[in-house]
This record gives structure tokens, C-alpha cells and sequence, in this order.
């Protein structure tokens, strides 16, 4: 069997969707008692309905770039295990990140023609260890650094986006270099990318068009996924 019908196999792709069925019927339950609850406190169905219409419409933005996030993965990870990790207990933003650099830590990169299925086992653990080792991790060290926040908060709120901002730099930078010296095709994704969300964020401080800072990410995945469709080609 094949690295594409091994990682597309029918027994992954039912255990992924039985655990997803689990799920969607956790949720359907937890609405259930809370559509009960709801009733009890006194709200209307007309005002219970609006809120659903009003979450769905809220939970359709950020879910934008998992979409994207799962079509770049699944030619080369298969359907399973993007739509597993983006559905359950995963981060769209990191998902990638981690997938691609466990496959560069076997020696291959992370493109469905060179991919194995050492190199996507790698990645599943790595995917799933990296989302998973946050839960006990917070138990230990979420006080502690709640208390430096505090501290700095205190003295200076500022600090604590200059920290943000400088730990989202660092893996952005580490990501973008690692991928831009591999040639001339993914330089110029990430530098028209970087221009694009720049231009996004610059628009964005308009009062007409502030709707921008919700949809930057996900447009700025896109277009990258534009510019190197256009690009291949060309310079292949």
C-alpha cells in the first residue's frame, strides 16, 4: 500500500469520523440543556433563536482559516488526521507549524511527493502531543504567570502585548525563515503575504473598513495560497 492510500485509508478516515459524531452529539446535547435552562430563566424561543443565528454567524469567521488550514494539509497529511486535529483539540494557527517541522525532522519536506509515513507519524504525534502537553502544563504554570501579568499590568499594561507580540513574532519569524530558504517560490509567498497583511492591517484603521481585522488572517491565507498557485508555474 501506497503512502496516499495508507494515510486515506477507510479504518482512519471511520475512526475520525466516529470520534467526530461523538462529539457533534456531545454538542447537540449540551445545547439541549442549555436551550432547557434557557427557558427556565424566562427567555423567549424568539430571542434563544436569534442567539443561535447570532453564534453561527460569529462561529463562521474563525472558522475561515481552519478551512484553509485543512486544504493545505490534507494533499499532504491525507483527510483524517487535519480534519481530526482542526475539528476536536487542535489550533489551526499551529497545526501547520507543527506538522512541518516534524516532517523536516525526518529529513523530508513537508510536500505530499516527499512525504513518508515515518515522517507523517512524526507529525501526528507531534500534532497531537503539542496541543495535548498545554492542558497539564497550564495546571502548573498558569498561576505563576497570571501573577507576572499582574505584576506588569500593574505597573505598566503595555508590557504584556509587548511580550505577546514578541513570543507571536518569534515563531512567525522562525517559520518563515526555515520555509523561505528552501528557494525563490516560498520567499515570495511569505514576502507578498507579509505585504498583503500589512496593507490589511493599514486599511484596517478606517472606520469603513474595520471589518478588515476579522477576515486578515484568513484573506492573508488565501492570497498566499493565490500568489503561489500563479507563481509555480512560472518560476518552477
Amino acid at each position: 500500500m501506497d503512502y496516499a492510500s495508507s494515510v486515506n485509508s477507510f479504518s482512519l478516515t471511520a475512526f475520525v469520523g466516529i470520534i467526530l459524531i461523538l462529539v457533534t452529539i456531545v454538542c447537540i446535547l449540551f445545547l439541549k440543556k442549555g436551550w432547557r435552562e434557557a427557558k427556565r430563566l424566562g427567555i423567549t424561543d424568539q430571542e434563544l433563536k436569534k442567539i443561535v443565528v447570532n453564534c453561527i454567524g460569529i462561529s463562521l469567521v474563525p472558522s475561515i482559516p481552519i478551512v484553509l488550514s485543512v486544504i493545505v494539509m490534507v494533499p499532504v497529511l491525507g483527510i483524517g488526521l487535519p480534519w481530526l486535529r482542526t475539528s476536536v483539540i487542535g489550533s489551526a494557527n499551529n497545526e501547520l507549524i507543527s506538522a512541518t517541522m516534524a516532517a523536516e525532522a525526518t529529513g523530508v519536506e513537508f510536500t505530499a511527493t516527499t512525504m513518508t509515513l515515518e515522517a507523517w507519524v512524526n507529525a501526528a504525534w507531534s500534532m497531537t502531543l503539542g496541543c495535548s502537553i498545554a492542558l497539564p502544563i497550564v495546571l502548573v504554570v498558569l498561576k505563576p504567570v497570571c501573577r507576572t501579568y499582574d505584576t506588569f499590568r500593574k505597573k505598566d499594561s503595555r508590557w504584556i502585548s509587548i511580550f505577546s507580540l514578541c513570543a507571536l513574532v518569534t515563531v512567525i519569524a522562525a517559520f518563515s525563515i526555515s520555509n523561505a530558504v528552501k528557494g525563490v517560490i516560498p520567499t515570495t509567498v511569505i514576502l507578498s503575504c507579509f505585504v498583503f497583511s500589512y496593507v490589511c492591517d493599514i486599511a484596517a484603521k478606517k472606520s469603513e473598513l474595520k471589518w478588515l481585522k476579522d477576515y486578515c488572517f484568513p484573506m492573508t491565507i488565501l492570497f498566499g495560497l493565490i500568489v503561489s498557485m500563479i507563481i509555480t508555474p512560472v518560476l518552477q
